[in-house]
């Protein structure tokens, strides 16, 4: 049975992986229910910015277990001659693909934790939740732009399209008619652009500015995650009542 159970984990080890790391993020919130007195949408906020850190660092994980190192850097001319000789491309290839195994494995971790963190702050009226949902909806979507593999992508893209959607059926129930039709307008103009971007942009050659845009937007999402949580905490106006 040990045997068994071995070569089980080893054949599936990067599936292993994710549902450990899902593991560690329910053991972490049970940890913060258990021993303090947060709601579940503040335990919500800090998983969500410690699922944040760990997708930053998804693919330096990834390179370091799949058995791939950088070279370190030359300090004098005699260690520019040295590890020179090439790899063979058949080991090359392989820890590649088990690079993508293990990235895949993480993404998708990362990206059910998200989930559960944005359909716990989305459920929510007030303003820092609110925000803290579109901040991180939109970053998990700018961070799944430069993803090659469908998979990972879809990890990240499907909890960020989910928590956008979550705060419009949150809010539709207690609009008035005519913010109704407002919301059914922009979501009908949104499918629209998304449609008609989807036909046109693959293959086309964007200009650069759009990628830096995207890259400044997604630095600057990824930045606010600290804030936001501590606003959702309620940490600043503990702040502000304790200053008078």
């Amino acid at each position: 049975g040990a045997v068994l159970a071995l070569a089980v984990v080893a054949a599936f080890a990067a599936l292993f992986l994710g549902v450990a790391v899902i593991s560690v993020f329910a053991a972490l919130v049970a940890v913060l229910l258990i021993t303090t007195d947060l709601a579940p949408v503040h335990a919500a906020g800090i998983v969500a910015v410690v699922a944040v850190i760990l997708g930053a660092f998804v693919p330096s994980l990834a390179f370091r277990m799949s058995g791939m190192r950088m070279p370190p850097l030359p300090t004098n001319a005699q260690q520019l001659q040295e590890g020179i000789e090439p790899h063979a491309t058949s080991v090359v290839s392989a820890r590649a693909v088990l690079a993508d195994g293990w990235m895949t494995s993480l993404y998708g971790a990362v990206g059910i934790v998200a989930a559960g963190c944005l359909f716990v702050l989305g459920r929510e009226r007030e303003l820092a939740e609110i925000i803290m949902t579109v901040a991180l909806s939109l970053l998990l979507i700018l961070h799944a732009r430069g993803l090659g593999n469908i998979w990972q992508r879809m990890s990240l893209v499907a909890p960020g399209v989910g928590g956008l959607i979550l705060l419009v059926v949150v809010a539709a129930p207690a609009a008035s008619p005519g913010n109704r039709l407002v919301t059914a307008g922009g979501m009908l103009a949104a499918t629209a652009a998304v449609a008609i971007a989807a036909w046109t942009v693959p293959g086309r050659r964007l200009v650069p500015y759009w990628g830096r845009a995207g890259e400044l937007l997604q630095s600057a999402l990824a930045i606010s995650m600290l804030p936001l949580a501590l606003w959702v905490l309620g940490v600043y106006s503990t702040l502000r009542s304790i200053n008078g």
